[in-house]
C-alpha cells in the first residue's frame, strides 16, 4: 500500500526494476478497503435521536462470505514483505545496516500522517457542536483514528524485519512454520477462554506470516510452482475456510461484526488461511495481469493512485462520517442497507465519495509539495 516506495512513472526507465505486479495489487487492495468500508458503513436515527452506527454485513448475511475476497489486508502486508525485502537488499548493498533500514522506511510511512492528525479534532468538535454528545464526538474521533492501526503493526514489521529477514536467508521454511504454530496456538487459548492479553500476540504472527508470503515471493521461491499446484493450495484453502467457519468455530465474515468473535481484531487462523489462498490466486494471475500491465494506460493509472495511496488510505473515513453528517444535518437518513433503495443509491454514493476523496488527496498533494518548496528555500 504505502510501505514500498512509490511506483515509478511509466517510461521512466526503471520500471523493469519493480515488480508491477506488486504494485498495482498494492494499488487495487487499498481500493478493495476504501470502497469495502463505504458500502458497509450506515448510520440510523433512534426515536430519541441518536444516532446510531450500523453495518451492512450485520444485516446482509448473505454477503459475508464475500469478505472472503474483499478482506485484502492479507495482500497489503504481502507486499510490505516484498517491498521490505527489497529495500534491505538495497540497504546493505549500499553500506547501510539496520538503523538505516528501518529510519528510511518510517520516514516514509508516516510522512502523511502529520497532514491528517488535526483534522481528526476538528471533526470531533463539529460534530459536538452539531449536537452529538460529548461520549459521541470522542467516540466518532477514535473511529476516525482506526486506519492507523495498520501503521502501529506495520511500524513493529519494519523495525524487526532486518532480523527476520537474515532468519530467512538461514532457514525459511523455519520461519513459516514457526508463525503458523504461534497462530494456531494463540488461537487455542483464545477459543478455551485463556488470558484475554496473549491473543493480542496475533497482531505479530499473522500478519508476520502475510507478511513472510511476501518475502517468498520476492526471494523467487514461489517462481517455478506449477498452477496445477497453486489450485490445488487455492482449493485447499478455500476448503478450510469453509471447515473452519461451519462447523467450526469462527464466524463466516473476515470483517468483524458486533456480537461474534473476531476474525480481525485481532486476526485468527482464518486470516492466515485467507493470506495462503490470496496469494495463491495472485501467482495463478499473474501472468496475464503483467501482460495488462505492460500497457502505459493501465500501468499509469497504478502509477497515479500509487502516489497517494496513504493520503486515501487515511481520510476516506473522515470523508464518510463528513458524507454521513451532510445528510444528516438535511434532515435525511441513509436508507436501510439491504433495501431497494440502499442498493439504487450505491452508486451515486460511492462516486460522490470518491470525488470529494480525489478533491482532498489533490489538495494534501499540493499542500505537500508547496510545504517542501518552502523548506528547500529556507535551507538555502
Amino acid at each position: 500500500m504505502t510501505a514500498g516506495a512509490q511506483p515509478d512513472a511509466p517510461g521512466s526507465g526503471s520500471g523493469s526494476a519493480r515488480d508491477r505486479l506488486v504494485d498495482a495489487v498494492r494499488a487495487a487492495s487499498l481500493a478493495v478497503v476504501v470502497l469495502g468500508h463505504w458500502l458497509m458503513a450506515s448510520v440510523s436515527v433512534s426515536a430519541d435521536g441518536r444516532v446510531i452506527p450500523e453495518n451492512a454485513l450485520a444485516e446482509l448475511t448473505a454477503l459475508r462470505p464475500a469478505t472472503w475476497v474483499l478482506q485484502v489486508m492479507p495482500l497489503f502486508f504481502m507486499a510490505g514483505g516484498f517491498a521490505n525485502l527489497t529495500v534491505w537488499r538495497r540497504t546493505v548493498a549500499a553500506g547501510g545496516g539496520h538503523v538505516a533500514f528501518v529510519r528510511s522506511r518510517l520516514t516514509r510511512l508516516w510522512r502523511p500522517v502529520p497532514w491528517f492528525l488535526p483534522a481528526v479534532p476538528l471533526i470531533g468538535l463539529a460534530a459536538f457542536a452539531a449536537g452529538l454528545p460529548t461520549g459521541g464526538a470522542v467516540r466518532l474521533a477514535v473511529l476516525l483514528l482506526q486506519p492507523l492501526w495498520f501503521l502501529a503493526v506495520y511500524t513493529g514489521i519494519i523495525a524487526i524485519a532486518p532480523v527476520l529477514l537474515r532468519w530467512h536467508s538461514a532457514a525459511p521454511r523455519t520461519v513459516l512454520a514457526g508463525l503458523v504454530v504461534g497462530a494456531m496456538v494463540v488461537d487455542a487459548v483464545r477459543l478455551t477462554g485463556g488470558p484475554s492479553g496473549v491473543t493480542a500476540a496475533n497482531l505479530a504472527l499473522v500478519w508476520l506470516f502475510a507478511h513472510h508470503l511476501g518475502v517468498w515471493y520476492g526471494d523467487g521461491r514461489f517462481a517455478a510452482v506449477a498452477r496445477r499446484r497453486l489450485w490445488v493450495v487455492l482449493t485447499a484453502a478455500v476448503v478450510a475456510l469453509v471447515l473452519l467457519t461451519g462447523p467450526g468455530p469462527y464466524p463466516v465474515s473476515m470483517v468483524g461484526l458486533p456480537g461474534q468473535l473476531s476474525n480481525m481484531s485481532p486476526p485468527t487462523v482464518c486470516v492466515l488461511v485467507l493470506s495462503i489462498g490470496q496469494g495463491a490466486a495472485m501467482l495463478l494471475a499473474r501472468r496475464r495481469l503483467e501482460r495488462w500491465l505492460r500497457r502505459p494506460g493501465p500501468w499509469a493509472a497504478v502509477v497515479r493512485f500509487g502516489s497517494v495511496a496513504m493520503t486515501v488510505y487515511l481520510w476516506h473515513l473522515l470523508v464518510l462520517v463528513v458524507a454521513f453528517g451532510a445528510l444528516l444535518a438535511t434532515g435525511q437518513v441513509p436508507p436501510q442497507p439491504g433495501s431497494m433503495t440502499w442498493w439504487l443509491t450505491r452508486p451515486p454514493w460511492l462516486m460522490a465519495l470518491t470525488m470529494v476523496l480525489a478533491a482532498v488527496a489533490v489538495l494534501m498533494a499540493r499542500l505537500r509539495g508547496a510545504s517542501r518548496r518552502a523548506n528547500r528555500r529556507a535551507n538555502r
